[in-house]
């Protein structure tokens, strides 16, 4: 797969010092040569096919330019990069000297062991004070030791095609069955919205939000143990049981992979349920009136631009606020790493106002770094739209101890309850969660 890589507490408001002002904190670069550095990302360096990938390729160009290290990537599959770094650490086999993980998972790999305490190089380095204080929080445990340095934090967001929705996009999920009942009966080809319905992915962008929006809750903060199977999570699959079988929703939504971007692309589908990454794959756009928009990652702004498109906080269930589940991006030292000093030497390069603003509009992401906020690469209406969202709307991901595993236990059995009507939808919340549950002993 070509496609695709996606906690931090809401101490938000310094996303909007982009808005305002910036603090001009840059690191210093080293240029005492490193011993050769192998790093794992879930950007593909040798066959780039997007901004994320081209991005790495132009960065590792560049650190080696400026301080004479090389540099080795080791490409990982997105749902699979942190799985095989705690397998791998735990094989003690061969492990990369530096790792991206999501922070999602610090939880996960604190209970296995598998990352360096990096408490005392984090707080003595020049970018410290600028790192944006809930980002770090994700990567800090319980016990105030800091495991991972935050690159990145994107969260939820939806695109919308003007001309099917003039008066913005529907603020409610009821809302939005109401209309799509009504465009079906006009545009019975067209579909009122496509999201991603399948796979752990679909957390972030589809459930979390609507499962929390209406009071629900996933898991427990202080025990890591599902607390999915409750009326909130079974009405919200409900719902999206009538969302498919009226066909406001297509088929395709429920499929593996990302498939479901199509119909929005194509204008089949009215909006989009997406996540903040998810402009760097809708190219090209074709709006609804045959307008096409042809400019790689830059065409979702050109089609906001010329007017044709529109973006809206995530949608909310009746009765409640939007919410955006929050992830972030980040390096690591696995345990067992051999070159330490090039793999800080490599973090702080990253971690400079400049470089940490370029990678995080290349992933999709509002950056980590304060300073970074006010680059004029993030001036643009999208990025505002961005900001604005996560600063109102942000939640941590939630707590479950092995993430992966939580995740994909609830977003399976969801796929499966709307793909077969006639499954029970309490009992079904309920025996995933029992499993999982039980596995933590």
């Amino acid at each position: 797969m070509i496609k695709r890589k996606q906690l931090w507490s809401i101490s938000l408001l310094t996303v909007l010092v982009m808005l305002t002002s910036a603090v001009g904190v840059n690191a210093r670069p080293s240029h005492d040569t490193q011993p050769p550095l192998t790093i794992w990302t879930k950007f593909n360096d040798q066959n780039p096919q997007n901004t994320q990938d081209k991005w790495l390729v132009s960065f590792v160009k560049e650190y080696t330019g400026a301080t004479g290290n090389t540099v080795t990537n080791v490409y990982q599959p997105y749902d699979q990069i942190n799985s095989k770094l705690n397998i791998a650490v735990q094989a003690k086999g061969d492990v990369p000297d530096l790792s991206y993980v999501d922070t999602q998972n610090v939880s996960f790999f604190n209970k296995n062991g598998d990352l360096t305490d990096l408490t005392d190089y984090v707080k003595a380095a020049s970018w410290y004070k600028d790192v944006d204080k809930g980002a770090l929080a994700a990567c800090t445990t319980p016990d105030g030791k800091i495991y991972c340095v935050p690159t990145s934090l994107a969260g939820a967001t939806v695109y919308y095609w003007k001309d099917y929705y003039p008066n913005g996009f529907p603020a409610t999920a009821q809302d939005l069955l109401d209309a799509a009942k009504v465009l079906k009966a006009s545009k019975a080809d067209k579909f009122a919205v496509t999201l991603k319905g399948s796979e752990g992915i679909s957390l972030q962008m589809t459930w979390f939000p609507l499962i929390m929006s209406a009071g629900g809750t996933i898991a427990d903060p202080k025990t890591g143990q599902a607390t999915w199977a409750n009326d909130k999570t079974a009405a919200v699959v409900q719902w999206a049981r009538d969302l498919f079988s009226n066909k406001y929703a297509p088929e395709v939504d429920l499929a593996p992979g990302f498939d479901d971007e199509t119909p929005f692309t194509k204008a089949d589908a009215a909006a989009f349920l997406a996540g903040s990454w998810s402009y760097v794959y809708l190219n090209p756009l074709i709006a609804p009136d045959g307008t096409k928009f042809d400019n790689d990652a830059a065409s979702v702004q050109k089609a906001f631009d010329a007017g044709k498109m529109g973006f809206a906080p995530p949608l909310a269930w009746k009765g409640g606020k939007p919410v955006s589940m929050i992830t972030g991006t980040a390096y690591a030292i696995p345990l067992g790493a051999k070159n330490i000093s090039a793999a800080k030497a490599f973090i702080d390069y990253s971690l400079q106002t400049k470089q940490n603003a370029t990678y995080a509009v290349a992933y999709g992401a509002l950056p980590s770094l304060t300073s970074s906020l006010a680059d004029t690469a993030l001036s643009t209406g999208y990025w505002k739209a961005v900001a604005d969202y996560q600063q109102k709307y942000a939640q941590i991901a939630p707590a479950l101890t092995d993430y992966d595993k939580g995740v994909a236990a609830l977003t399976d059995t969801i796929n499966k309850l709307i793909a077969d009507p006639s499954q029970d939808i309490m009992k079904n919340l309920q025996d995933a969660q029992d499993n999982y549950n039980s596995g933590l002993k």
